[in-house]
């Protein structure tokens, strides 16, 4: 496995303030706090009974937040507001922390292991953290804990991957465009679990054959077939998918996706979750 360092994924996100998110869409969007971090929950007019509803948490990628991607204004293709409003289940944005000293205390990453910067340096506690506001907002939101999933993206899927090996959190999971940076061997508690990887084949910020990208990262990640041998050996269903022409951005995998299958990206992930996707 290729050696790791603490340097951010850097995807040159400018964030701007909270506005108006939600609003083209049937049910509401609520910016709240959880587990002492901001975070935006979304919940369809339509749900099952209070206690049986179904949480898909979204983790965004290093230097964004989840106020952007609920906007779509960054990584838009893991906005599922729409989706939510069909299948009637509840979506939790959430937040890292800043990812860097000297930028924006709105650029955020997580701790996935040895990736991705102050988070990872400093050996912030985010699988504690993603825990304690999913127990939360699933006690607030009627989410039965039992069918929670995670999907993330760059540093957010690396972060979702590391909530799948090290906790039994997540029923199911998809990392778009980011591998198991965790440095673990065997990963039991996802053990019978279904594992989705998307990774675009240009990628060249996080490499399918890993090794370091060309971004500002300057991290030597570990290679897609690797990660796929951890989760086979600890008896997950791990299914990767490496998307021809696709690059490392949320919106590249999304178009291709969209050309070469007919849907969506999000559409996608939730139908791998087996949730409803509506009429």
């Amino acid at each position: 496995m290729p050696k790791h360092s603490a340097t951010p994924i850097l995807q040159g996100i400018v964030l701007a303030g909270l506005c108006g998110v939600g609003a083209s869409f049937a049910g509401t969007s609520h910016n709240d706090r959880w587990a002492d971090r901001e975070a935006v929950i979304y919940t369809p007019t339509r749900m099952p009974a209070f206690g049986s509803r179904e949480l898909v948490v979204v983790l965004h990628g290093g230097l964004g937040n989840a106020q952007r991607i609920a906007e779509q204004r960054s990584e838009s293709g893991l906005n599922f507001n729409a989706l939510a409003d069909a299948g009637g289940f509840v979506v939790a944005y959430l937040n890292g922390t800043p990812v860097a000293r000297g930028l924006s205390q709105q650029r955020l990453g997580w701790n996935a292991g040895t990736c991705c910067g102050v988070p990872a340096s400093t050996q912030r506690d985010d699988v504690a953290y993603v825990q304690s506001a999913v127990k939360e907002i699933a006690a607030h939101y009627g989410v039965d804990i039992q069918r929670v999933f995670g999907v993330g993206h760059s540093n957010g899927a690396m972060m979702t991957q590391r909530l799948m090996c090290e906790t039994g959190l997540y029923v199911a999971a998809v990392a778009v465009s980011g591998g198991l940076e965790n440095g673990a061997e065997k990963c039991p508690s996802a053990r019978g679990k279904n594992i989705m990887g998307l990774h675009g084949e240009q990628d060249h910020n996080v490499p399918v054959e890993g090794g370091r990208g060309r971004g500002l990262s300057r991290v030597d990640f570990r290679s897609e077939s690797d990660t796929a041998r951890v989760w086979k050996e600890s008896g997950a269903n791990y299914l990767l998918q490496v998307i021809p022409r696709a690059e490392h951005a949320v919106e590249s995998l999304d178009t291709e996706i969209r050309a070469q299958e007919g849907i969506s990206l999000a559409q996608k992930v939730v139908r791998f979750f087996g949730l409803p996707v509506g009429p």
